[in-house]
């Protein structure tokens, strides 16, 4: 047996505020979505697989544009003609109700019920693969859902769909699918396809308990590599390979500024770390300063000149194999206005202040809406404040009076 596991496809995701940047650039990061599935189909095919899992949120929203659901169509359509079927459910951003199958979908596409379910397939060697999952009807899902899934019976292979997150023990947090993993592992399957998380992760190794993460990074919190898992069996295991396949990647890159520094020299240093990379990349620049770095560069550095310099120098070239999006200005010292004990007292307030409960609430009303909960719910939020809120004290007061 060999299938795709895949989620979270977030086809024609608008990539809000990237819209000002060269055409060329704008219009390879708003296909990279598109781009990333199509690599998908091409995968299936050329591995010959048996099916294809694709576990929550093919589309960005629930209200996606007709070009979307054509692109996905048509690839449903590739497949069908190499007898590959697609198991399908729909999750917090493209939830719908599914009372039956979608007539826009080719007959190879079997989407999952509102209600957990199980569907069955036979494989050419005559092996029975049941796999079990459920689609979104709304938003939140706070109800368990792994309760409903049934236990391994008689199938060969016994696999379940789950769009949802761990579960955090608070009715604030816990709005999609919350479980545990004991709970999966009770059920006895031989893989768990998860969804709903954007970071490629392996949760349990025996059974696989596997986030295939999204295909393709919206913004800089999802950077690195992303793609699909790959599992194949061996004997009575199955074995998960993750294959990359984003069309753009976004990375952070530490540049150091040295005393003598011009602006000229910084840019062609930062011209050089970027065309050093390979594939394309969106990059923000972490550029580290000192105190000796002079007054002119720290503040075309600060009014982002040097960054808009940076970007000119790339369009007049025409040759887009990267793209600095920001510069991040960091201190040389962590705190350099800072003596010992403040830095400790520093240190332990912002453990105190900056984490997930105290976000939580402190935003709580927000949390109501549903694209504000996701942003709340990422842990790199909090780890963004700390480092904004230390940068801002660590400027000083400047103020005479």
């Amino acid at each position: 047996m060999k299938f795709i596991h895949t989620a979270d496809l977030h086809l024609d995701s608008p990539f809000r505020g990237l819209d000002e940047m060269p055409a060329q650039i704008w219009q390879r990061v708003h296909q990279s979505t598109f781009t990333a599935f199509e690599r998908i189909v091409d995968a299936a095919i050329n591995q010959q697989v048996d099916f294809i899992l694709i576990v929550g949120d093919i589309y960005d929203r629930d209200h996606h544009s007709a070009e979307a659901e054509d692109f996905f169509v048509r690839q449903c359509q590739r497949l069908a003609k190499q007898q590959i079927p697609v198991y399908l459910s729909y999750g917090n951003h493209d939830y719908q109700p599914v009372t039956e199958q979608i007539d826009s979908l080719p007959n190879n596409v079997h989407v999952f019920g509102n209600q957990v379910e199980t569907k069955t397939l036979t494989l050419a060697d005559d092996q029975t693969v049941a796999i079990t999952g459920f689609s979104y009807g709304k938003r939140w899902l706070v109800e368990d859902q792994v309760s409903k899934f049934p236990e391994k019976e008689t199938a060969d292979w016994q696999i379940g769909m789950l769009h949802g997150a761990i579960s955090q023990n608070n009715p604030d947090q816990d709005h999609y699918a919350p479980f545990t993993l004991p709970e999966l592992l009770q059920k006895r399957y031989d893989y768990w396809a998860l969804g709903h998380i954007h970071k490629h992760q392996v949760l349990n190794e025996e059974p696989l308990v596997v986030y295939p993460g999204n295909p393709q990074g919206r913004h800089k919190n999802e950077d690195g590599q992303h793609g699909y898992y790959l599992v194949q069996s061996n004997s009575d295991k199955l074995t998960a390979e993750f294959k990359p396949v984003a069309p753009i990647e976004w990375c952070e890159i530490d540049a150091h500024l040295t005393h003598d520094q011009t602006v000229d020299s910084l840019i062609e240093m930062l011209l050089h770390k970027g065309e050093a990379e390979d594939g394309f990349k969106m990059i923000a620049f972490n550029v580290h300063l000192t105190d000796q770095v002079n007054a002119l560069t720290k503040k075309l550095l600060a009014n982002g000149t040097i960054l808009e310099r940076l970007q000119e120098n790339l369009s007049e070239k025409g040759d887009y194999q990267w793209w600095p999006y920001q510069l991040n200005l960091l201190k040389g010292t962590a705190l350099p206005k800072m003596t010992d004990l403040d830095q400790e007292y520093w240190d332990q307030s912002a453990q105190d202040v900056f984490n997930q409960d105290a976000v939580i609430d402190l935003t709580d009303k927000l949390a109501k809406y549903g694209f504000i909960a996701d942003q709340l719910a990422d842990p790199s939020l909090v780890e963004q404040l700390r480092y904004e809120a230390s940068q801002k004290l660590g400027e000083g007061d400047h103020d005479e009076n």
